[in-house]
């Protein structure tokens, strides 16, 4: 029920894995029938599960399931009201949490490409300190991240506010699956751009999922876009060898390239 006592559990039992909603545990039992001896819940921690709000971000606490996030926020981010409509199920969005999703770092989680997008950061915390990664820093491979033992994300830091002076915002989420609903990403995209005056991009931000081993943004796409119109089409072009997808069951390799585009 505190953080304090969360890490002394984690000193004691080194070997527990830390348990919030359990939708990504809970498929790991039923389907995959991994065993884990001792589980330690996450969701009577305060300072995990509160979601609070300043003039500069919201802090979105690491524990906080998706309905939380979504109610709080209230429609404030566009592209993430969009990613959560299709975001599982509403089921599944009552008990999932926002830093689960991401310390998983799977290559198709949802709310990776958006926050990615956004410009999110992340607060990592062990018993004695803590350290904020911008979330771009975070994945560092397939299902691996910079998270060190004994160390916790307890929140998520969504900056707030405007473009700036003059510039104008867009911003959009897509996410092709073969459903809906309760189904994975064939390929997600988060993309916020702003304008100036005339049409001219001055900020790109071009995040996907389920084309690499780790949600990743085109960072190479994004500079060449900075100083051009958005309908240039030599973005799109670049976009066909941003990324190196891989065949599997959801989708092929050149499926993807095209959808990338």
């Amino acid at each position: 029920t505190s953080l304090t006592g969360l890490f002394a559990f984690l000193e004691q039992n080194p070997g527990a894995k830390l348990v919030a909603g359990s939708t990504e545990i809970g498929v790991e039992l039923n389907k995959k029938f991994k065993a884990f001896p001792l589980l330690i819940s996450t969701e009577g921690v305060p300072e995990l599960t509160r979601i609070t709000r300043t003039d500069a971000a919201w802090h979105i606490g690491a524990a906080a399931t998706l309905t939380n996030v979504e109610e709080a926020l209230a429609g404030e981010y566009p592209s993430v009201t969009k990613m959560l409509r299709v975001f599982a199920a509403r089921q599944i969005r009552n008990r999932a949490t926002l830093g689960g999703n991401l310390v998983t770092a799977s290559p198709i989680g949802d709310s990776a490409p958006v926050l990615l997008s956004l410009d999110a950061s992340i607060v990592l915390t062990t018993a004695t300190g803590e350290r904020t990664v911008p979330l771009a820093d975070f994945f560092v491979g397939y299902r691996k991240t910079v998270l060190q033992p004994g160390e916790i994300l307890r929140e998520v830091v969504l900056p707030r506010g405007g473009p700036g002076a003059d510039l104008t915002r867009r911003v959009d989420f897509f996410k092709v699956s073969k459903r809906r609903e309760l189904d994975i990403s064939i390929v997600a995209a988060a993309f916020r751009v702003d304008l100036d005056a005339a049409g001219i991009v001055r900020v790109a931000r071009l995040a996907f999922g389920g084309v690499a081993a780790m949600p990743s943004r085109a960072r190479a796409v994004e500079a060449a876009l900075v100083g051009k119109q958005l309908t240039d089409p030599a973005a799109a072009a670049l976009l066909l060898d941003a990324f190196k997808p891989i065949d599997d069951a959801r989708g092929g390799a050149e499926y993807r390239r095209g959808l990338i585009a």
